[in-house]
């Protein structure tokens, strides 16, 4: 086959040596055979480009907002359905999807880079919060008259349930608090860094619990203020022993409730909740 394909070279090409016509040949040869299939690129894309109009034309940020509303109304029906004596047309009207949409995005316009977390407040709390932004508005009015200086975006994404408060009850809980951190330098660089002591339940207990550490020898608000973190790395871990003293291999968590306020509590390993529902990421 090789000596015919010569000889139909070397007849089209009379002046071509027999060399020179074989790797004619050669060359025809490939470029006659089909070209492997190209491979497709992957394109890579980040999670930035992908919530921001990316080739690929998913909008997270959108989905997001969807799941969110579809979680609010959810828990708005679950409501209505259990709700004794029944909502009126009104009432119902009020905590359909659009009026849950608009209200988000109210809500947003108040705290510009404020996002909704469902896992710190219940749904239905939410539900009730963006649909009445007017009284969101009235209590912010009134943590902005009381901390002038804290980040209100920063603390309410981090501890939204200050929100649930009237603004009264706010304004009585910074008298409160101010009270508690009178001798501190920026008693609210000390609320920006745990916005859980906002509360003044939890900020005395904290303050109660320091001076148990400290035995009193060192002055709380000064343990705060040099290491407003120390409440939540705290944490005392010894081997749990059994009744002849051996080791269980199990370890004992010596806990700080931020909620119920509760220290000295037992937390074993594989316990993801304290006992009064917190989860163990607020417990110190």
């Amino acid at each position: 086959m090789a000596f015919t394909s010569t000889c139909l070279w070397t007849h089209q090409l009379p002046n071509v040596s027999l060399a020179r016509a074989e790797q004619f040949h050669r060359q025809w040869m490939r470029g006659n055979q089909p070209s492997p299939t190209p491979r497709p690129r992957r394109r890579l894309l980040s999670c930035g480009s992908a919530s921001s109009g990316s080739p690929s034309g998913i909008d997270w940020n959108a989905r997001r907002r969807k799941r969110i509303m579809e979680d609010l109304h959810e828990a708005c029906q679950r409501r209505a359905r259990l709700a004794k004596p029944p909502l009126t047309p009104e009432q119902n009207q009020r905590y359909d999807l659009k009026q849950l949409e608009s209200g988000i995005e109210r809500l947003e316009l108040l705290l510009p880079g404020f996002s909704i977390n469902i896992e710190q407040l219940s749904a239905l709390q939410w539900a009730d919060l963006v649909t009445d932004t007017n009284g969101v508005a009235a209590k912010l009015v009134a943590l902005k008259g009381c901390y002038p200086n804290l980040d209100l975006v920063d603390l309410l994404q981090k501890y939204p349930k200050v929100l649930t408060l009237e603004p009264q009850e706010l304004r009585e809980n910074a008298y409160k608090v101010m009270e508690l951190l009178q001798g501190a330098k920026n008693p609210e660089a000390i609320i920006q860094a745990v916005p859980e002591l906002i509360t003044p339940k939890i900020l005395a207990s904290v303050i109660i619990t320091i001076n148990k550490w400290y035995q009193l020898e060192r002055d709380p608000i000064e343990v705060l203020e040099n290491d407003p973190d120390i409440v939540r790395r705290a944490q005392v871990k010894e081997k749990e022993r059994d009744v002849w003293g051996r080791e269980t291999g199990e370890t004992k968590v010596t806990v700080f409730c931020l909620t119920c306020c509760e220290t000295g509590c037992r937390v074993l390993p594989g316990k993801r909740w304290h006992r009064c529902g917190t989860p163990l990421r607020l417990l110190v």
